[in-house]
């Protein structure tokens, strides 16, 4: 088995797959390509797609595709600036939620001129988000192939992207689960309880503007959020790596194991500090100054909840941060 190697993916680098499925064997076939499916890096080891569960964040490093199937990782030649790469990862995570169109993804192989609608498909997603900064693969955003996305000449193949999966990754993979898993479940209950709120709702941030123009639905929506677990899937994260939000923890945990792990603490700790410095959770923090405004302007809990959400996730960042910068500090120098 392989899969990506998330150390060299930036921002806004495309993963393009296959699999074994018959869907993916019909759009090859029609492309006239060995790929089948598109996906974006929005921070660390963290993508997005559109597949039947609609737009949804995955864990690259999770993911592993057999020998037979085909796995690229690619990246504009031609750098943008912070603001345009940032646009495109806004849009990306705007559409958390979206709905999926098979007929889409089908028929954009045979009507390229087709006009899309609200729904998604995996590389409609990433060639709409580049479009957004005026980055063009194909002229028709709405209709890209996956195989457009290849054959571009805006794009390059990332050299040494995919590695051999190890016993070690199946190891720490059954070890740990996947806890994006967990975030896809609760986003796809969420958004069928909000369709059956308010149809209008099609990606989990128009909760705003559904609110705003109908404040009496508060009630049911912020029962929606509680009752799917959207607003606790955060926890899972904290409960299996408790070590990485306390010093005291991860200090033990550090002199407590052996030379494998201690380097492996080291690497983690190195690794986000480099994420920081990119701005990848930045989100987090200016989501919780939306929610704040929003909730002091309007006084709706469903508002609260979400500030609160971010609240807990920007805190339980800088604690991290904080644990990081203090062990590379006491032990990096001695590892290095």
């Amino acid at each position: 088995m392989k899969k990506i190697d998330s150390s060299k993916l930036k921002k806004g680098d495309i993963i393009l797959s296959t699999s074994v499925e018959f869907q993916s064997k019909i759009i090859k076939f029609f492309t006239n390509s060995d790929i089948s499916h598109a996906m974006i890096c929005v921070a660390n080891s963290s993508v997005m797609d559109s597949t039947g569960e609609g737009v949804q964040a995955r864990n690259v490093d999770k993911m592993f595709y057999d020998d037979s199937c085909a796995i690229y990782a690619y990246r504009l030649k031609q750098a943008i600036s912070p603001e345009q790469m940032q646009g495109v990862i806004d849009y990306v995570r705007s559409e958390n939620g979206a709905p999926y169109t098979l007929a889409g993804a089908m028929n954009s192989v045979i009507l390229p001129g087709m006009k899309g609608n609200g729904m998604q498909y995996c590389s409609r997603l990433v060639s709409r988000a580049y479009a957004s900064q005026g980055i063009m693969f194909t002229k028709n955003p709405d209709a890209c192939t996956p195989a457009q996305i290849q054959k571009s000449n805006l794009v390059e193949l990332i050299p040494d992207a995919v590695a051999t999966v190890t016993q070690e990754d199946i190891d720490l993979l059954s070890r740990q689960g996947d806890t994006t898993i967990l975030f896809r479940e609760s986003t796809s209950k969420l958004m069928s309880e909000l369709k059956n709120i308010d149809s209008s709702v099609r990606v989990v941030s128009d909760i705003h503007t559904s609110l705003l123009k109908n404040p009496e639905l508060d009630d049911s929506i912020a029962s929606a959020l509680k009752r799917t677990g959207y607003l606790n899937f955060w926890e899972v994260e904290v409960s299996r790596f408790p070590w990485r939000y306390d010093l005291t923890t991860m200090a033990q945990f550090y002199h407590s194991g052996d030379e494998v792990r201690k380097s492996g603490i080291i690497d983690y700790c190195e690794s986000t500090l480099e994420h920081e410095a990119c701005g990848d959770f930045d989100h987090w923090g200016k989501m919780m100054l939306v929610y704040q405004d929003l909730e002091i302007r309007t006084h709706l809990q469903t508002f609260a909840l979400f500030k609160n959400l971010y609240m807990k996730l920007a805190f339980g960042h800088q604690e991290r941060l904080k644990c990081a910068r203090t062990i590379l500090k006491l032990y990096g120098q001695k590892k290095r």
